[in-house]
């Protein structure tokens, strides 16, 4: 017997388009599942929407049936608008033929080869942060880490070829075209960015600026001996399966994009949850910094010692489950199905929740408690794999998470050399939930020498 999925009513015409705009829209979504279940339907104009929030019934979209679970939102079509068809957007044939292509640069051992360029870019921040310690100031993590990861990625994809303009350039353009990107999937209404605003006026003129340097560089890369170990190398060396023929430009420069925006905000933000956490909780810092000093001491860690970190690892690991990178995730139902026992209907859209999934009480203990320990070898093993998913799940898990964890423990550990992190007495800790779950009002953090 299949159910008919319910859910609240909304207002005429509008639906309940108004609470999930909101900045609220997690809080309300988990009212909604708790009253209705699983599954539940509500309206968003005239168009059908579902909320599942159970990881068996996402685990069938994303793997069972994943092709009739495909990207082609309206939110997904206006992030396609900056990032063109890449490994993250396509679809069908076209995605299977990029990811078969530029997966295999992306496994662990390629991805070691770019420790040096990350513990690089994060001593260079550690000295600047002396000077900050010395003065008594304080330092907002939130910006630190969102420029950390920002030269980290650019590094990895470019190695030398930015000069210090280039940076600049990328830096002063990013957090408005991720603030704009953010607008248009939130309230995915292509008429409002239509209107003859600056804002809308500038929004192409940010991607075409982005758009020069990153084919500039690809230009120049063609007709230079030279094959630096960065990821643009690793991309241009990649070749399609069928055809034998390397990426062209436009897919280079799509799947660049892609890391620039995928591969930055979303590491900052754990990060900066990452240092509000250790703050208020010295029992777990402490043994941070036991495992530190005892693999490390004192000196720059190398690609192999991130497997001696564990402890670190499962540090990051339970931030990502309290606020997921990337909170709510939409798809499209192509046909009717049945998704365990929910009957839903072709052309309605359905969401899923990391954040939800991550509290549900049905598959972790004390949700809402920071414990590292979650993620233990036997703990992991008995989990079900989709009440954790981070990085998504199914084929199409983010390729670059082995790179975000890596990064996320080498500044962790780094930063545990040098300095403690304690929060300043006015901080005010609250998520913001947009396409991304960031802190609010920032981290504003007083250094102290370890």
């Amino acid at each position: 017997m299949h159910i008919k999925p319910q859910g609240p009513k909304g207002y005429p015409f509008i639906g309940n388009i108004a609470k999930l705009a909101s900045a609220n829209r997690l809080d309300w979504l988990q009212s909604i599942s708790d009253t209705y279940g699983d599954v539940v339907r509500f309206k968003l104009l005239k168009r059908n929407v579902y909320l599942v929030n159970h990881p068996d019934l996402v685990r069938d979209m994303l793997t069972r049936n994943s092709k009739n679970y495909t990207k082609k939102t309206i939110g997904f079509k206006m992030v396609k608008v900056v990032l063109g068809e890449s490994t993250f957007t396509a679809m069908g044939d076209e995605w299977r033929r990029k990811r078969l292509a530029v997966q295999p640069y992306f496994h662990r051992k390629k991805i070691a080869n770019l420790a040096t360029i990350m513990t690089d870019c994060i001593e260079e921040m550690l000295t600047e942060w002396e000077t900050i310690c010395d003065h008594g100031k304080t330092l907002e993590t939130t910006d630190a880490m969102m420029q950390v990861t920002l030269k980290v990625v650019v590094k990895a994809l470019f190695s030398t070829a930015l000069s210090d303009e280039d940076i600049q350039t990328v830096a002063d353009i990013f957090n408005p075209l991720l603030a704009a990107t953010n607008q248009r999937v939130v309230l995915p209404f292509p008429l409002l960015y239509k209107l003859p605003s600056n804002r809308n006026k500038q929004y192409p003129q940010y991607i075409d600026q982005l758009d020069d340097i990153i084919y500039r560089i690809i230009r120049q890369r063609k007709v230079t001996d030279e094959k630096p170990m960065d990821l643009l190398q690793m991309l241009m060396d990649a070749t399609d399966e069928e055809t034998g023929l390397p990426l062209s430009d436009e897919d280079l420069r799509n799947e660049a994009m892609t890391m620039f925006i995928a591969g930055h905000e979303t590491t900052a933000n754990a990060m900066s949850w990452l240092w509000s956490i250790l703050a208020q909780q010295p029992d777990v810092r402490a043994k941070v910094e036991q495992e530190v000093d005892q693999v490390l001491g004192t000196r720059t860690p190398v690609a192999d010692d991130f497997s001696n970190l564990p402890y670190c690892q499962k540090v990051f690991k339970e931030t990502m489950r309290l606020y997921p990178p990337v909170p709510l995730l939409p798809r499209h139902v192509e046909n009717d199905d049945v998704l365990g026992k929910y009957a839903l209907k072709g052309g309605s859209d359905v969401l899923f929740s990391a954040y939800l999934l991550h509290r549900h009480p049905d598959f972790w203990e004390n949700p809402e408690t920071f414990n590292p320990h979650r993620f233990d070898a036997d703990a992991e093993k008995q989990r079900h794999p989709y009440a954790y998913i981070p990085f998504g799940g199914g084929p199409r898990l983010c390729l670059g998470n082995n790179f975000a964890m890596m990064e996320a423990v080498f500044i962790l550990a780094m930063t545990t050399q040098r300095f403690k992190l304690n929060l300043t007495p006015n901080a005010n800790i609250k998520p913001l939930i947009s396409l991304t779950t960031r802190p609010k009002y920032g981290v504003p953090v007083i250094l102290e020498r370890r």
